[in-house]
């Protein structure tokens, strides 16, 4: 996988990506039943850019196949009797696995009546907000009632049938003209994309969100431009090996271009917060908002197809991806660097405004080259923790604590490291 950067300035729309960043919403099951399945092959690589000294952190995933996570509703009839009492109506099925991307609503009406298996009968169709979907079904005088009839829909725009990969049966009884009724045609709505610095997922935080219903609705009330441009331009493109170029300038810490290889059936989003020296837990969900048929509106809600509860274990851990981000070590003692300097534990890191400790409460050594040795001393000489330092990234982390794992007291300790003949020193400050 390629990642290519190219730098501009800041952007007129640098954030054309990046509006996807969302709120997570905690919320237990779908309530039309709507089947949420996790999404498979999630993957997750880091890569460390030099020259800006940021990570960014890629996360691909396959896309769910057509035969997961649909709904055809059961048939909405409050039009379909206008005559006829309803013990007397013939009522319709439709059955099938939905082949679409977003939810859609179809809305059937009979334009010549009669009884089912007597009378020639016909139902027009068509999809709400895209009535260029559409078709007929006829019943002739043989039809026998229950028989599964494929509705065979035309994109009336270049004469092409579309398979939604649904069908339609009649039970025995009378049809009405002029009768109406609608189904519901249902997808899942989208990804989430989820962090935690935790490995059980205890503080997992939703980092992005695409939505296929408010892509296709781009510009219009209640879509979104962002949304469009990931999943009509973007994937598209890296679907086929070419970088995608974005018109709007810089995105985020992205650059101007992006060049990720996806396969023909992959997704992918982003993370430009890592920090060098930790490991970083990634998911993928499944979301919905559940589908209004008769009004043909999204719910509020978002439902997850595995939602966590704050500070407690993520019920899908089983489904995070580590990612652990190193920078690569070198040679140089002097570009050595402690962080944070001071730190702040206990207590004193919750009084104190903008503190810049880490999650973790670690202290860490930064540019370490591949082979050394690091001691860390009080002001008196007392030798208080070593660590013999010898792989391939560039990264140590201390806990503060001295070698019988005791909080060490604040006040200010000296480090020393060595690698070679060669030695530095500096100092770092606990405050507790």
């Amino acid at each position: 996988m390629k990642l290519t950067f190219s730098r501009t300035g800041a952007a007129a729309i640098a954030a054309a990506l990046s509006l996807f960043y969302v709120s997570s919403a905690r919320a237990q099951a779908a309530a039309d039943s709507l089947l949420l399945s996790a999404p498979t092959g999630v993957k997750a690589y880091g890569v460390y850019d030099p020259g800006d000294k940021k990570f960014v952190v890629w996360v691909t995933w396959k896309d769910i196949p057509n035969n997961v996570g649909t709904l055809i509703s059961t048939a909405d009839t409050t039009g379909w009797s206008l005559n006829t009492p309803p013990a007397g109506l013939t009522f319709p099925t439709v059955t099938g696995t939905y082949k679409g991307d977003i939810d859609r609503t179809v809305a059937f009406h009979a334009i010549r009546a009669g009884v089912v298996g007597t009378d020639s009968l016909i139902v027009t169709y068509e999809v709400r907000r895209e009535e260029y979907y559409s078709g007929r079904v006829t019943l002739n005088s043989s039809y026998v009632p229950g028989t599964v009839i494929p509705l065979n829909f035309r994109d009336q725009r270049t004469n092409t049938p579309v398979d939604f990969g649904t069908s339609i049966a009649f039970s025995a009884g009378s049809m009405d003209v002029q009768g109406t009724f609608v189904v519901g045609l249902e997808d899942f709505e989208g990804f989430h994309i989820w962090r935690s610095i935790n490995k059980n997922g205890s503080d997992m935080e939703i980092i992005g969100e695409v939505s296929k219903q408010e892509a296709f609705k781009g510009r219009q009330t209640g879509g979104s431009l962002p949304d469009s441009v990931y999943f009509y331009d973007i994937v598209p493109t890296l679907r086929t090996k070419s970088p995608w170029i974005s018109p709007f300038g810089s995105i985020d810490c992205l650059g101007t271009t992006i060049d990720l290889d996806l396969e023909s059936d992959e997704f992918f989003w982003f993370d430009c917060n890592g920090t060098n020296g930790f490991t970083y837990y990634y998911g993928v969900t499944t979301f919905d908002r559940s589908y209004n048929v008769a009004s043909g509106t999204q719910g509020l809600t978002k439902f997850d197809h595995c939602t966590p509860s704050e500070g407690v274990p993520y019920p899908c851990k089983d489904e995070l991806v580590p990612v652990a981000l190193a920078v690569d070590p070198q040679s140089d003692l002097y570009n050595v660097y402690v962080v944070p300097n001071p730190v702040r534990t206990g207590s004193s890191r919750l009084t104190t405004d903008n503190y810049h400790n880490f999650p973790d409460g670690r202290v860490r050594f930064v540019n370490l080259p591949t082979k050394c040795i690091i001691k860390i001393f009080t002001v008196s000489g007392d030798l208080v923790w070593t660590k013999d330092h010898n792989d391939s990234t560039g990264n140590v982390e201390w806990d503060t604590r001295n070698y019988s794992e005791e909080d060490v007291a604040s006040g200010v300790y000296v480090y020393r490291i060595e690698a070679g003949s060669n030695a530095v020193y500096g100092r770092i400050v606990v405050i507790r």
